[in-house]
């Protein structure tokens, strides 16, 4: 989900900027540290098709890189998106290498700079982004700063500055007779305006064009419509300037029709929904770490203008005009105003579990309440069955139930799902049945104020993983979440008893009454209440109680939240194989052995990561037992760092267990249980 919600941050941020957004194929795989262990995911050169088509099909005259394509980038991708380009610099008029046919007429820009903010002593160029222009009402910060803030989910909120704001740029090439590099004034500098083939558009001198006084309208009488089906859509064409405009043709009857000043015409006609609504790079399953779908040179914006309605009018006043707009389900929300939702394909009846991957006890018992949820795109009420498929060894309440869906109506219906399952993975799936017709996939809504919805389709399928796991005796355990922590609900599904407590409830909770508390990955960078409430969470250490925190970032190194101090690197040493080779430096230290033996086989079968922000020095009362590294590099003694504190215990995890328990990998959840207890630190 994190990654529809990033891209359609962008989008949102390009709604603000006005700039074009197009997207390579690179999947994003997690943190990597090179560009040789990015290469390992991301084939060079599909990246570099990738970029030349669009290259080609954009056109640019000048290129600029955010990344400098070194290692002082920091991220792999950071780095092998700055060399892409400049090799796309280099070679997008290569007809040999890359022919017409395939990737579009060939294309040479004239300029190529690289982004010199995080390098001002290699600028050759200061760009005032604090300009103001009076066209737009705004400096060019203050519309960057609102662009920027699109990106939520990663904490990206900028403030708005006023008055002089410098950026820097280093020129790398110039294929036009610009002045030396650092005496040029301007990235225009050198280009002739006068060639219609160069012509650069600036848009501090020149007004923009004024907004069209026409606009189209287009309403669908629902939200959804079901694949094959058809939906009615009322299209109106307001006429709101001085001159009247001609239709040369409705669709409906292929007449013309005339629209007078300050007048409307409307009409409608029906949408047949052809295609499943979602982001097109999942609509096929991905190859590695590529997306499979071919990069066509064609920009986000443009793909949403041919989704939409559009026709051609013309005017005495502007010519032949190309009217465009996004056809949505209208209503109004009392506390909102005015609701726009785009109109969505979906499968006629769209059924999800609510969980892809869960774990359980081997031969312990099983309960969930498994929850089925059902959305209809169908155009009348129908009755749709949902049929349960279990695995040996676990029973329902009911295996069949059917229910009467209305149309846009979604329902929720609950399993009790109970039993027992050998170690291993099994499957529980659901199939809804109406008219006829089976459905065994469906839609995850995502859906925030600042982007468009969108939806995640997946199988009606639950993968659980039965694993040997021992959990100590007697626990109670208290769980403050972090960020995008999905670490509780396994815990749950284990069969840990475990009560979520907000770290703004810490003062008034009595946490005598837990065995364990854990405080779930950057929550302490997330949370000023954590932060001001920690005190309470080292005193129940101190009082004989065990706390388990999982990483942090730079948060940890402040005095006071941490027992003993620890210090991070800039930037952290972190493991990014997930392959790593782990080497157990105290064999017999109590985390490695109870209540679960702990062996190289738990370190099999990781996903992205090893470990994350690791301490690269710590306080000698903390115990370690692991050692790992990257390729190539020192081994880090950090993954964990466990320390008796008063009567109690303090555990430290940059271990990627967040990561590891909610995609069900079996090591994962029997290194959590003995952080739980079980054991005693000494």
């Amino acid at each position: 989900a994190l990654g529809v919600i990033r891209t359609e941050e962008l989008l949102a941020a390009r709604r603000i900027d006005g700039a074009h957004q197009f997207f390579g194929r690179g999947y994003d795989f997690g943190f990597s540290k090179t560009a040789d262990e990015t290469r390992k995911h991301w084939p060079q050169d599909s990246l570099l098709r990738d970029v030349i088509t669009v290259m080609r099909a954009f056109q640019p005259q000048i290129v600029i890189t955010t990344f400098s394509g070194t290692p002082r980038d920091g991220h792999g991708q950071h780095q092998i998106s700055a060399i892409v380009a400049r090799d796309a610099y280099n070679l997008a008029g290569d007809t040999i290498r890359f022919p017409v046919r395939e990737y579009g007429e060939p294309w040479k820009p004239l300029k190529f700079y690289r982004l010199a903010r995080f390098s001002p002593q290699d600028r050759t160029l200061s760009i005032n982004v604090g300009e103001y222009n009076p066209y737009l009402g705004l400096s060019y910060q203050e519309i960057a700063a609102d662009s920027r803030s699109q990106h939520k989910s990663q904490g990206e909120g900028t403030l708005r500055r006023k008055g002089v704001v410098w950026d820097y740029l280093m020129r790398e090439d110039s294929r036009v007779p610009a002045p030396p590099a650092k005496e040029e004034q301007s990235i225009f500098a050198g280009f002739d305006t006068n060639s219609v083939r160069n012509f650069v558009f600036d848009g501090r001198v020149s007004a923009p064009a004024p907004p069209l006084p026409i606009e189209l309208e287009a309403v669908a009488d629902r939200q959804a419509v079901a694949l094959g089906d058809s939906a009615k859509i009322s299209l109106a064409i307001y006429n709101r300037g001085r001159v009247q405009i001609s239709i040369p043709a409705i669709k409906a009857d292929g007449a013309p029709r005339v629209v007078l000043p300050d007048s409307v015409y409307r009409w409608t006609q029906w949408y047949v929904g052809r295609e499943i609504s979602q982001p097109w790079w999942l609509a096929t399953p991905r190859n590695g770490d590529l997306f499979t779908p071919k990069i066509t040179g064609i920009s986000e914006d443009e793909r949403e203008v041919r989704r939409g309605a559009h026709i051609f009018v013309t005017s005495s006043e502007m010519g032949r005009l190309y009217l465009s707009s996004p056809i949505v389900f209208h209503y109004v929300d009392r506390v909102r105003g005015d609701v726009q939702r785009p109109l969505i394909v979906a499968p006629g009846v769209s059924i999800t579990l609510d969980q892809a991957v869960t774990m359980a006890r081997a031969n312990g018992p099983f309960y969930q309440q498994l929850k089925t949820t059902l959305r209809s795109a169908l155009g009348d009420s129908t009755p749709v069955t949902v049929t349960l498929s279990l695995p040996r060894g676990l029973s329902a309440d009911s295996l069949v139930r059917t229910v009467s869906m209305a149309p846009g109506a979604t329902r929720t219906l609950i399993f009790k799902v109970r039993g027992s399952l050998s170690r291993g993975t099994h499957q529980i799936s659901a199939t809804a049945s109406a008219r006829g017709k089976t459905y065994q996939t469906g839609y995850i809504p995502i859906e925030y104020p600042h982007i468009n919805p969108q939806r995640i389709y997946r199988p009606s399928t639950m993968s659980v993983n039965a694993v040997d796991v021992v959990l100590p005796a007697r626990i109670n355990v208290a769980y403050v979440p972090g960020v995008g922590d999905n670490v509780a609900p396994v815990l749950q599904q284990l069969g840990v008893p475990l009560t979520i407590v907000d770290a703004d409830d810490l003062p008034q909770t009595d946490l005598s009454r837990f065995t364990t508390i854990v405080v779930g990955p950057r929550a302490y960078q997330s949370s000023q209440s954590l932060q001001g409430n920690n005190d309470y969470l080292l005193a129940y250490v101190r009082n004989g109680g065990r706390l388990v925190v999982q990483y942090g970032q730079g948060e940890m190194q402040r005095p006071g939240i941490m027992p003993y101090p620890m210090t991070l690197k800039q930037p952290a040493e972190r493991v990014t194989d997930e392959n790593a080779p782990v080497t157990f430096t105290d064999p017999q230290s109590p985390l490695l052995n109870a209540p679960n033996k702990i062996t190289q086989d738990d370190f099999n079968g990781w996903v992205q990561e090893r470990a994350s922000y690791m301490p690269s020095t710590f306080d000698s009362h903390y115990r370690t037992m692991l050692a790992m590294s990257d390729p190539g590099e020192q081994p880090n003694r950090a993954a964990i760092l466990a320390a008796p504190y008063g009567r109690g215990t303090y555990i430290y995890v940059p271990l990627a267990l967040f990561r590891q328990l909610p995609a069900g990998v079996p090591g994962g959840a029997r290194i959590f249980a003995n952080l739980l207890g079980g054991n005693t630190i000494k």
